[in-house]
């Protein structure tokens, strides 16, 4: 079963050859009958509606919150749209944007018909490198198309190109995009963006959290992933579990995906062993209800994540372990937040949603529980 590709792996492979394909054919369709036209840019307001394009996980959708926070003070009378995964629509719904979002992996015909009959004023396609998001801002109809200029076959497809760094930060990559618009210098920090209000839980399960924790409180360990690449020994968590606990008197909550259930009761019972109160909640947890979990926590520790995003965006303290993908980009450093990782001559080597095939994952293996607990320190 491991040998079979993933569901990401089939929408890479149709972007690299269909997408790039119809890139191609649109660009001298629309060279065709625009020519060299330069686009021209529209006032403010006579903006009415835009469209934010953002493929990818939840780590990219919770880097993306800024944007919107910006475009709405800058817009205040305009309607946006989110074209998303599906699987990201609860990251919407922490901010109450929900009704917004224009999932295309669900009923792609669906999808197509609303984005053109929207009649957008404006795209911005945050997508970094791959085809179809790129079509999907053309399809919009918007006269101002604003995108990154880094894949060549797709560049035809914007009125407006701005340039990508590899190594800056991709919150601040995101918010260069909104230049073409008259938005300079925004802020890309996110924390503060998610509603109070919607981050509660149900009560037998806050019941949970008090008798595990009733006086230490609690740090939420994250042991899961999207890729093996990013994986960070088991057996070093429960080590760490048992020395957060000796250290600061700490229990321990395990969240995670459905997927990750069996992964967080077998952890939970190695951190038994450890004499260390924990409760596991992987799969057992909404997006929002593991937010409410986060916000409660005195520490979060994982692997570069969806919910490493989440909690710098809540605010929690955190010490992020870091291998193939690139630090400088996905990671959030200050007094409150810590990124672990050792520097090896092929570290980073994830990029674009790329990596290379790698037996040994150094990068990870390298990292000891030590190393971890230096940053939980740092960070407490």
């Amino acid at each position: 079963m491991g040998l079979l590709p993933s569901r990401t792996d089939l929408l890479k492979a149709a972007d690299a050859t269909v997408g790039a394909a119809l890139c191609r054919m649109l660009g001298r369709l629309h060279f065709a009958i625009h020519g060299d036209e330069v686009a021209e840019d529209i006032p403010p307001d006579r903006v009415r509606r835009i469209l934010v394009i953002r493929p990818g996980g939840m780590g990219d959708m919770i880097i993306l919150l800024p944007i919107l926070r910006a475009l709405q003070a800058r817009f205040p009378a305009a309607e946006i749209d989110l074209v998303c995964e599906r699987r990201n629509v609860d990251v919407l719904r922490l901010r109450g944007l929900e009704a917004r979002a224009l999932p295309y992996d669900s009923n792609p015909v669906r999808f197509l018909h609303r984005l053109r009959r929207r009649k957008y004023d404006v795209a911005v396609d945050t997508e970094q490198f791959h085809n179809f998001s790129a079509i999907f801002g053309l399809f919009s109809g918007a006269p101002v198309r604003i995108g990154f200029k880094v894949n060549p076959i797709r560049n035809p497809l914007y009125s407006h190109l701005v340039n990508y760094e590899l190594d800056g930060p991709e919150g601040k990559q995101f918010m260069r995009l909104l230049e073409p618009l008259g938005i300079v210098n925004a802020s890309p920090d996110g924390e503060g963006d998610m509603r109070e209000a919607d981050l509660s839980l149900p009560g037998p399960i806050q019941d949970e959290l008090r008798a595990v924790a009733p006086t230490g409180g609690f740090a939420v360990l994250n042991p899961g992933s999207s890729t093996v690449y990013k994986v960070w020994r088991t057996e070093r968590f429960a080590e760490l579990a048992g020395r957060l606990h000796a250290e600061y008197g700490m229990a321990v909550v395990l969240t995670g995906s459905r997927k990750e259930a069996k992964l967080g009761a077998a952890l939970a019972g190695s951190i038994r062993d450890m004499k260390c109160p924990v409760l596991s909640l992987a799969g057992r947890l909404t997006l929002g209800q593991t937010a409410a979990v986060l916000k409660q926590a005195r520490l979060f520790v994982g692997c570069d994540s969806g919910l490493s995003h989440l909690a710098a965006t809540l605010g929690v303290p955190s010490a992020v372990i870091f291998g193939p993908s690139d630090h400088r980009k996905w990671g959030v450093q200050n007094a409150r937040h810590a990124v672990v990782r050792k520097s090896l001559p092929c570290a980073p080597c994830f990029i674009f949603g790329y990596h290379r095939p790698c037996r040994t994952i150094a990068c990870m293996r390298g990292v000891t529980v030590e190393d971890v607990m230096a940053a939980c320190r740092k960070v407490l």
